[in-house]
């Protein structure tokens, strides 16, 4: 069996290829912007990071593997439950960029991994936020088909209050969609692909290599409306809130932190939702309105690790024993957990720090209430007074379920006083 170890820039490991000769090009082509070589000496860091990673570890047990498997290829890596098997070079190449991003992220704690988009148009940094198909990467691409520089379609991170790159091309899911820019692009610049996907070739002058960082200027959510043109509406806070922060991976323990940093965003950013249909449009409509949008504020840049509370890292997301008791018994928040207001929505996290809450009309008014002892009758008389054409037999039914959901989720606690 022929081996081969590829160590890549802030990743503290080796990748091994068992009897993937073959692979090699399309594996150095694929990564042309992350820097990589057969050993780890030499390879840039991330800025702040404390060095280069030593020389020890050629040699050593590797970080990722991979193997031929039938047609495809096997993955192994430590962020993944199993081996994962990938029929094709081009998936392959996607899950281990996935994976390489992970130890990146793993290995400084400082870099925070976003499900996002990113372009540079006309001297602004615009972050694009969206569900799965939202067209994150066919609108990264048509802006690179013009003026814009992508800083990458679906993996960024966080840095000291800047927008990491990772030197990934975006990927476009097969068929295109109707853009004759596009469709110029890919045949200029083909990539490898297979049936479903293909990649755009990574190109210096187009696109961010690992390591470069830009301060973000706005937020875009994407909502692709069919029949909708291209317009740019303010994004309600509620909606900018939960969008962004459900882009974050939180590493363990880090959900105060991913919180505090989402708040920091949209407090220094603008953040307006992009509804189009067609994409031609939608890129036409940013590059006029790109210079137009406000000035951002600067972010912090002293953006700290996630810490776990001592005797917390590593414990089970298990449910507490037991329910919320009768509806005379006492509740009040439990201290230390992080809250923040967007609008008339509550954000908070869990006591051990791994998730993000999110309370809306009736949850937010009795979390407020849960600032002092408070039981399920005493919030059904309140609530019952300010509803009077609601039945009292369906506030007292949902509350049942508020505060069981809010037990659980471990946002409440049993009141050691009455108030």
């Amino acid at each position: 069996m022929t081996c081969r170890d590829v160590f890549f820039a802030g990743v503290p490991g080796a990748v091994r290829l068992h009897d993937c000769g073959g692979l090699l090009s399309a594996l150095d082509e694929f990564f042309r912007l992350w820097p990589h070589a057969p050993r780890p000496e030499g390879l840039p860091s991330i800025p702040g990071f404390p060095g280069t990673f030593p020389p020890a570890l050629h040699g050593a047990a590797p970080l990722l593997e991979i193997a031929p498997q039938g047609r495809g290829y096997r993955l192994r890596s430590p962020w993944l439950p199993a081996p994962r098997h990938e029929p094709s070079g081009a998936c392959l190449l996607c899950s281990l960029a996935i994976e390489l991003v992970a130890a990146c992220c793993h290995a400084c704690p400082r870099l925070i991994s976003l499900h996002a988009a990113a372009v540079r148009l006309h001297g602004r940094t615009l972050l694009f936020c969206g569900d799965n198909r939202a067209g994150k990467s066919t609108l990264v691409a048509r802006l690179m088909a013009d003026t814009a520089r992508g800083l990458g379609d679906d993996m960024l991170a966080l840095h000291q209050g800047r927008i990491f790159s990772f030197g990934v091309a975006p990927r476009l899911r097969l068929p295109l969609p109707p853009s004759p820019a596009l469709e110029h692009l890919m045949r200029d610049r083909p990539g490898i692909r297979d049936r479903h996907y293909g990649y755009l070739a990574a190109s210096p002058d187009s696109l961010a290599s690992w390591g470069e960082r830009n301060r973000p200027d706005a937020v875009i959510l994407l909502e692709r409306t069919p029949g909708s043109r291209a317009i740019l509406l303010p994004a309600p806070a509620a909606t900018g809130m939960d969008n962004v922060l459900s882009r974050f991976l939180i590493p363990d323990g880090g959900a105060p932190e991913v919180l505090r940093l989402g708040t920091q965003l949209l407090d220094a950013l603008p953040c307006r939702i992009l509804r189009y249909e067609d994409l031609d449009e939608a890129a036409t409509l940013l590059e006029r309105q790109a210079r137009l949008l406000p000035p951002a504020a600067s972010l912090p840049g002293d953006f700290s690790p996630a810490t776990v509370p001592p005797g917390c890292h590593g414990q089970p997301a298990s449910l507490p024993s037991g329910g919320t008791g009768d509806s005379r018994t006492l509740w009040q928040q439990r201290p230390g957990l992080s809250c923040r207001q967007a609008g008339q929505s509550i954000f908070l996290t869990d006591s051990h720090g791994n998730h993000i809450f999110r309370l809306d009309g009736t949850g937010a008014v009795v979390w407020q209430l849960l600032s002092e002892p408070l039981s399920r009758d005493e919030a059904l008389a309140l609530l019952a007074e300010t509803f009077p054409d609601v039945p009292q037999a369906r506030i007292r039914h949902e509350l049942g379920q508020l505060f069981q959901a809010l037990f659980e989720a471990r946002l409440i606690e049993k009141a050691t006083k009455s108030p």
